[in-house]
């Protein structure tokens, strides 16, 4: 069964005008290497191919779907818990849709992959926690805790195409 760790990027550096990781941020992605993936893919911004680097001991290619359009910030706004993520999503039929969408994307890079692979994303906040809930709610799992922080994310085990085990990935 292939899994995939679909993870949000490392803590951004605070300098104007870069998309690069903090020295924190770039920490916290090599302390979390050493799982061995036969993919590893990021979406297009550079602190997600950097934390796929780091993280994921390279990058084989960079995935649009990681990074969609999501028609601004004020699709999500600040959600701080899973399960705000949970109750946002049963209030407006655009984020179950956003959350299908994504699923599908994971699906297919789950697919890219053998049987008995690893694969990680590197992916962004809010792009993780909406479908990581709406997974979790299909498979009868209730995510629960903080939205996902730097590095934070799930693990998704596959069997025949379909999703069938999601759990939390936490720094902490």
């Amino acid at each position: 069964m292939p899994v995939l760790d679909v993870r949000r990027h490392g803590e951004r550096a605070t300098i104007p005008g870069t998309s690069a990781l903090s020295p924190a941020g770039r920490a916290m992605a090599a302390s979390l290497s050493g799982t061995r993936y036969a993919l590893v893919v990021a979406s297009p911004l550079p602190r997600a191919q950097e934390t796929a680097r780091l993280m994921g001991g390279g990058l084989d290619g960079t995935e649009e779907s990681l990074l969609p359009d999501i028609g601004g910030a004020e699709l999500f706004g600040p959600i701080d818990t899973l399960v705000a993520w949970a109750r946002l999503l049963a209030e407006r039929e655009e984020l179950r849709l956003f959350a299908v969408q994504q699923l599908a994307a994971w699906s297919a890079i789950a697919r890219r992959v053998g049987p008995r692979d690893r694969a990680l994303a590197i992916s962004h906040g809010g792009i993780i926690d909406l479908p990581a809930v709406a997974l979790g709610a299909s498979l009868g799992v209730a995510l629960a805790g903080p939205s996902f922080g730097y590095c934070e994310g799930v693990r998704v085990t596959y069997a025949k195409g379909a999703a069938t085990h999601v759990e939390l990935l936490r720094t902490t």
